[in-house]
């Protein structure tokens, strides 16, 4: 696919978006009853292919496919298999029944920046919350830290009081190193509430203003809430590893310290002078996935005889994937399609949602079942974001407006 070729297709593709809204097309879906979901996001920063594994295809003159692989069946759910990433393999062996892949997701654009915004928030613009940051506030907005950012990107939008960055140098640790005493924290408390009042008697009476005061009264106490959780941020100066995040994930929300956690995967899956990589990266990545969803699949949930995993919603998902074709460099450019995984609790499992052709292009699904349909709609980021929100019990409408749901994964 040429420039022109690209450009004819973004734009078609939101055309066909647009188009719905204007004749009414709108699919939606109850919100699950039941409590609400956590929800932990794996991103996979850089573009990953999703010829790799999520979405599999025959080596063909419109895609080439890596060497030595083959389309292998989970149950219901198809996979491309290869010998170099067998943590793909066990990945689905152990917990294909509880993912759902959905493919052909659009996001009209192959830039980094715009496409992470996207799939991040639904929308075009970084001012607007991302999935995490809906999830935290709107069900965990009483815990210390309704959203914790582990990874180098997140957009908290008009929600950042409810979430906490461990920094790119973990410099939560040096606020979590300076304890203070019962005298200290009686200073502080004081202070804060003169603080509070002070403002209340003048521009903060009212509405924003008073929910932010409101939030700042309580901050000193949520910050001691995080103590507990100390250990799990490792040493200052140190990035946490994967690895370190999956395991800080699962421990923050098992200990009713947020809701919501975002994870980076902080591998380079910008590969456009060496596809090769992506074996190595799609290994580390689904073996931390593997880690997680074991963890959330072991603890105790909230109420009795379930577990974790039932209560919470794990996304894994890239801005964009690559190219169907390699370039001159043996490496795959930027492509506006691309493939999620979703897994845990309210999700149907064993089986992908959406669809792409040959030639890696989005094909027109019916939001309902997830199938293709000639009388169906191009499944756009926001439509795929307003359908994670449905399934951590969230409506979307209030976060995304009139957006069309796509809640075929939706149990």
């Amino acid at each position: 696919m040429n420039r022109r070729d690209l450009l004819t297709y973004m734009g078609a593709a939101g055309a066909a978006g647009f188009l719905a809204k204007s004749l009414g097309s709108v699919a939606h879906a109850a919100v699950p009853a039941g409590p609400p979901k956590r929800l932990i996001m794996v991103m996979a920063q850089g573009g990953w292919d999703t010829t790799w594994a999520l979405d599999p295809k025959l080596q063909s003159a419109r895609c080439d496919v890596p060497l030595l692989g083959a389309r292998r069946l989970f149950g219901n759910l198809d996979v491309y298999d290869h010998v170099s990433r067998p943590n793909v393999t066990s990945f689905f062996t152990k917990h294909a029944d509880k993912s759902a892949i959905v493919r052909g997701i659009s996001v009209s654009s192959v830039s980094h920046n715009e496409c992470v915004k996207r799939m991040a928030t639904g929308t075009r613009s970084e001012r607007n919350p991302d999935m995490g940051a809906i999830v935290a506030t709107d069900h965990g907005n009483d815990l210390p830290l309704p959203y914790l950012i582990l990874g180098d990107t997140a957009f908290a939008g008009e929600y950042a009081v409810s979430a906490g960055r461990v920094g790119a140098t973990n410099q939560i640790v040096g606020l979590l190193d300076s304890p203070t005493t019962t005298g200290e924290d009686a200073i502080l408390s004081h202070y804060a509430n003169a603080t509070v009042n002070r403002v209340k008697a003048t521009r903060g009476a009212m509405g924003y203003n008073k929910r932010r005061l409101a939030d700042f009264a309580t901050a000193i106490e949520r910050g001691k809430k995080l103590v507990p959780v100390r250990a799990g941020f490792g040493a200052a100066g140190r990035t946490l590893t994967l690895a370190n995040q999956v395991d800080l994930a699962v421990d923050a929300i098992a200990g009713g310290i947020s809701q919501a956690v975002m994870v980076n995967t902080r591998l380079s899956w910008d590969t456009h002078d060496t596809i090769d990589d992506q074996a190595g990266f799609h290994e580390t990545t689904f073996g931390a996935l593997t880690t997680l969803v074991d963890e959330l699949s072991a603890r105790p949930g909230r109420t009795a005889g379930t577990k974790m995993i039932d209560d919470t919603v794990v996304v894994c998902f890239s801005e964009f994937a690559r190219t169907p074709k390699l370039n001159a460099n043996n490496g795959k450019d930027h492509w506006p399609v691309t493939s999620a995984v979703v897994i845990g609790g309210g999700i149907r499992g064993g089986r992908a949602y959406g669809a792409t052709n040959d030639g890696l292009e989005a094909e027109t699904v019916n939001f309902t079942t997830g199938a293709r349909s000639a009388a169906g709609m191009t499944l756009m980021s926001n439509h795929f974001v307003a359908g994670v929100l449905t399934a951590c019990g969230i409506d979307p409408l209030a976060h995304l407006g009139p957006t069309e749901v796509f809640h075929a994964f939706v149990a």
